[in-house]
């Protein structure tokens, strides 16, 4: 099945209704965006994947400090403040 959405002013989409709930997809879930050669594919995002994504961030922002391969109790504070930093991004700022 095939559906036409329209991108609004801000670049935003509205996925169907009907793809929602067959995905069981809710307000303020992740989806993955993946760009192929000419088209792009929407696929509900996993914890999985979102922790990898996590991964990758503390240990560019490491090796990008030069604390790679140093003691973890030199890294925790940048792996701290990434994880930090994606909370907020996610949920807010915490209570």
């Amino acid at each position: 099945m095939e559906h036409i959405a329209t991108i609004s002013s801000k670049g935003q989409i509205t996925l169907p209704a009907a793809y929602r709930r067959q995905l069981k997809l809710k307000a303020g879930d992740k989806i993955s965006i993946v760009k192929h050669a000419n088209s792009i594919e929407i696929k509900p995002s996993t914890y999985q994947q979102e922790l990898d994504e996590l991964r990758a961030r503390i240990e560019k922002e490491v090796k990008a400090k030069g604390l790679w391969g140093k003691p973890w109790e030199e890294v925790r504070a940048v792996a701290d403040a990434v994880r930090e930093e994606e909370y907020r991004k996610k949920y807010g700022p915490r209570a």
